[in-house]
């Protein structure tokens, strides 16, 4: 990524802040929305500066945001066919803070975002059955 001090240290702060409270939160819903700051934060950015690997991260948190999202309230309305694996609100935080430090360091953040994919397709049927049967770990 192309970004000024300035901008990554923007990303950096509220990437920061959201590990902390993902961290020091013990409920999902909470995990789940500081997790939504992390692709706000990208689009505020972007929006100044605009990098194709921005567009890129955002894209996949928005996207595992959204699917984490609907899959959390189908299962409050009782709709539980599909459920989170044990450890799935862990890993959420794991990854995002893989991925900040990834950004902090300059590294290749492909292997992450790939990550966060997975737990994404996890909240999906085939995804969820896919697990199930073994094909795939978080």
């Amino acid at each position: 990524m192309k970004l000024s001090s300035e901008h990554k240290k923007v990303i950096l702060e509220e990437f920061d802040f959201a590990v902390k409270k993902m961290k020091e939160s013990t409920e999902q819903d909470q995990k789940l929305f500081y997790f939504s700051s992390t692709y706000g934060v990208l689009s505020r950015v972007f929006n100044l500066k605009f990098d194709p690997e921005l567009v890129f991260i955002h894209a996949v948190l928005s996207n595992a945001y959204a699917n984490i999202s609907v899959r959390f309230q189908a299962i409050k309305a009782g709709e539980a066919t599909i459920k989170f694996p044990d450890d799935y609100f862990e890993k959420l935080t794991e990854y995002t803070e893989e991925l900040t430090n990834k950004i902090r360091k300059d590294q290749a953040v492909y292997e992450t975002l790939i990550k966060i994919s997975l737990l994404t397709f996890v909240t999906s049927g085939n995804g969820a059955y896919l697990f199930e049967r073994l094909k795939f770990k978080l």
